[in-house]
């Protein structure tokens, strides 16, 4: 199989910030809602950018623009508490970038706290396309946004991959028609078993690294 685009997921895939993301959601419904949510109640929100995960589940609807600004001042405040930088995520893309590799994003975040993201662990010009979840209709499993990164690079299907820590990552490579990678190579993955069947599945940055090596 020859690569010439490679796709990514963003949060659990190349950066850490699910415990982030988690945090900041349950310090919101905390002040917000006077209630208490689990990280798995967290999760089974994630798909739309969380602008849209607040309004979706906040009891108090009059207050939700103040939790949404909330949200983004915990998120870029402790953002470095939370967050480190992936030396061998750095050594993949710029492993892709020397084989003229073509590295597309399409992440459900939404473009503020991505941009955060970006400044903080130095993601700014890695890649050659990003969507977040701010510019598409139909969050993931739709294939909306990987279609247009597939569209953009005028990619082949059977040259392309996209690699998620989701479940519903897998469900929209396969509805896009492209190869899929399942990934449990960072410290905290959104989904722990991953039924819709990925081509491949890898723990390791290094087993990426090394199939790239071999149909060179």
């Amino acid at each position: 199989m020859r690569l010439h685009n490679v796709l990514f997921d963003f949060d659990g895939t190349l950066a850490n910030t699910l415990p982030l993301t988690v945090h900041a959601m349950k310090k919101v419904f905390k002040r917000f809602d006077s209630k208490t949510v689990t990280t798995d109640e967290v999760i089974a929100m994630f798909g739309p950018p969380e602008e849209k995960m607040i309004s979706m589940n906040l009891t108090n609807q009059a207050d939700v623009a103040e939790a949404v600004e909330f949200y983004f001042v915990i998120y870029e405040k402790q953002h470095d508490a939370y967050v480190e930088k992936n030396p061998e995520i750095f050594k993949l893309l710029h492993l892709l970038r020397e084989r003229n590799i073509k590295i597309g994003l399409i992440t459900g975040k939404a473009r503020r706290s991505y941009l955060i993201s970006e400044k903080k662990l130095g993601f700014g010009g890695k890649f050659d396309s990003i969507i977040t979840g701010d510019d598409v209709a139909v969050p993931k499993p739709d294939p909306e946004g990987i279609n247009r990164t597939l569209k953009k690079f005028d990619a082949q299907p059977e040259e392309s991959i996209y690699i998620g820590d989701a479940n519903g990552d897998t469900l929209a490579g396969k509805a896009a028609g492209i190869h899929t990678a399942a990934v449990q190579w960072l410290e905290m993955a959104q989904s722990s078993e991953f039924p819709a069947k990925p081509d491949f599945y890898w723990t390791k940055v290094e087993q990426f690294i090394a199939m790239l090596k071999e149909v060179e």
